[in-house]
């Protein structure tokens, strides 16, 4: 009777976790360690086992795959391996390919979300000089960086924890490519698929093709302090309150005689000479020009306040979302928020009052010798190109040299994923290539997440809860072809991982469909094999994965732009992949 008390608690503790994923409101990481809570509480969870997620090797393989990835970003190569392919992106298509495939390819070994971040400035700027519409480059790129994720087994958490769960049914854990012989035709597919879906997305280049800062141009304007001063005091404060509380100017940046003021202090007095970056709607501008005898600045004198701008896009791991006043915020680090583009729609009014959100992009004024550490601090990905370094010296080859070596180590039987992966991490701290990044490198709330439901994933299993699922799915496929078994934990794993973190999906999923193959006489590698690829390929909506979300702005897409793409392929990759893991691992 107290197994069957358990096994009711703990699905109660795992049905409320779902709602708290689904419902988003609260951070995935904190509903993770509420279950976690709740669960020693409850006794569900021994407390000597609370921390025993910590040292799993799940999570120091995750951890090391995130910092070693963002070496890597750091060293410049996979943007300088674009160079070869120049030639070939004149058009749409090509253009398309290319950066899809460097996506798929890069994302196959590093964090996903890293390597389309590092390749989406370029892609832009290509995007520019060619004159072709964003929205028909960047979806091909963070679909690939999924797609590219199924080819080896750090290419994804999911495929991590999978991995290591093999071990538990009496088997070796999965090795470095075993994962290809259905991920690499998959990927194929896929892409070839999505670059074709998306021709028939509508072009939106008119708008989205430039800078936010070019489209929002009504509502900027530079003014001059003459030389003989303002006809009567003034500050930043008195200049704002020209259009009274409803139509208040933003004063941004100030340039005194070549020095960039950015976000300057309400206090600040304007002086004689001073050319001033200012926002708001044109009647009020010209309420300012009369009442304090300023004057519009010429082109020439507005270069230094030109070309301060940045745009970029929030990222999932920004402070920044849902922050009560993130203007302040940026404001005290020197950057001042000009406009914000939201789902295609660009803001320039009430930025005090609104809330940010993952995927915006953002129009800062910033000083350009603090704009990488405004970008660092906020989690915030320039849309701009940095400059690329000539040639490539031995030190940047560190970061892909261990990881390679890594793969090597832990292919050929020398030593476990995680032990090879850590040694890299270390060689690298001791050649220097990490130097203050490492921790910031590191997604904490995602090893939180793991580390938290790893002891609650082994109670549900112990519990008999889930069995008692594995047992309502094997009855459904009792009797059946096996391909049915298979295509059942795919499709399920799938309609699940858009209310979940992908993680938390494998975790819940994996066992489940591993019992549910034993009752089955279905291999528990095609059961595993069929959790994994439905955890990795959510391209159903802009905000189930954050490759999605990071396109979402700078793509000028629409939230069903994403159904309309990922419906054919969310239906290749059930019909499709079913097919490859029955016949590899069936």
């Amino acid at each position: 009777m107290t197994g069957h008390h358990d096994a009711i608690l703990i699905a109660l503790i795992f049905l409320l976790g779902l709602v708290g994923f689904a419902t988003d409101r609260i951070r995935h990481d904190l509903v993770a360690l509420s279950m976690l809570g709740t669960s020693l509480l409850l006794g569900l969870v021994p407390a000597s086992q609370a921390f025993s997620g910590f040292a799993d090797p799940v999570v120091i393989t995750v951890a090391a795959v995130m910092v070693i990835s963002a070496a890597i970003s750091r060293s410049g190569l996979l943007a300088r391996a674009l160079r070869p392919f120049r030639r070939w992106m004149q058009a749409e298509t090509g253009i398309a390919i290319v950066f899809a495939v460097l996506c798929g390819v890069a994302s196959a070994f590093m964090n996903n979300v890293g390597a389309l971040a590092l390749l989406l400035p370029a892609a832009l700027a290509t995007c520019r000089s060619a004159k072709v519409s964003p929205s028909r480059i960047l979806m091909p790129m963070a679909f690939a960086s999924l797609l590219g994720g199924l080819v080896t087994v750090i290419g994804t958490p999911p495929n991590v924890i999978l991995a290591e769960l093999r071990v538990n049914y009496g088997g070796e854990p999965f090795g470095m490519f075993d994962f290809a012989r259905v991920g690499l035709p998959l990927a194929v597919a896929g892409l070839i698929l999505t670059v074709f879906m998306v021709r028939f997305l509508p072009s939106r280049a008119s708008s989205e093709g430039e800078p936010l800062k070019f489209r929002i141009a009504d509502y900027l304007f530079e003014l001059r302090v003459p030389q003989q001063g303002p006809s009567r005091p003034l500050t930043v404060e008195s200049l704002a309150a020209v259009g009274g509380n409803e139509d208040r100017l933003a004063v941004h940046a100030i340039d005194r005689g070549g020095a960039l003021v950015t976000a300057p202090r309400l206090s600040r007095a304007l002086l004689a000479g001073d050319i001033i970056q200012v926002e708001g709607r044109a009647p009020v501008v010209e309420q300012a020009l009369e009442r304090f005898g300023l004057e519009i600045a010429t082109d020439a004198e507005d270069d230094l306040l030109e070309g301060s701008f940045i745009e970029c896009v929030i990222t999932d791991r920004s402070h920044l979302i849902q922050h009560e006043n993130a203007n302040q915020v940026l404001a005290e680090h020197g950057a001042s928020l000009v406009a914000v583009s939201r789902k295609g729609k660009n803001i320039a009014e009430g930025l005090a009052s609104l809330r940010l959100q993952g995927g915006d992009v953002l129009l800062l004024q910033v000083a350009a010798d603090r704009s990488t550490e405004v970008t660092d601090t906020f989690h915030l990905l320039p849309l701009a190109e940095r400059a690329l370094k000539l040639r490539a010296t031995a030190a940047d080859w560190l970061p892909l040299g261990a990881l390679l070596a890594a793969i090597l180590a832990a292919s050929t039987g020398f030593t476990s994923l995680s032990v090879a992966l850590l040694l890299g991490v270390t060689m690298l701290g001791l050649t220097g290539r990490l130097k203050g990044h490492v921790y910031q490198d590191i997604d904490w709330p995602i090893i939180l997440l793991l580390a938290a439901l790893i002891p609650v994933a082994g109670a549900f299993s112990k519990s008999g809860a889930g069995e008692a699922v594995a047992s309502l799915i094997s009855s459904v496929g009792q009797g059946r072809p096996e391909w049915v078994l298979i295509g059942m934990a795919l499709g399920l794993t799938m309609a699940v991982t858009p209310f979940l973190n992908n993680a938390a999906a494998v975790l819940i999923m994996g066992p489940i469909a591993a019992s549910a193959g034993l009752d089955t006489n279905v291999p528990v590698d095609a059961m595993l094999m069929a959790v994994a690829i439905g955890a990795s390929c959510d391209f159903l909506t802009p905000i189930g994965h954050q490759s999605n979300t990071l396109v979402w702005g700078p793509g000028g897409y629409r939230f069903s732009d994403f159904a309309r793409v990922g419906t054919p392929l969310t239906a290749l990759v059930l019909i499709f992949g079913t097919v490859l893991i029955r016949h590899f691992w069936g």
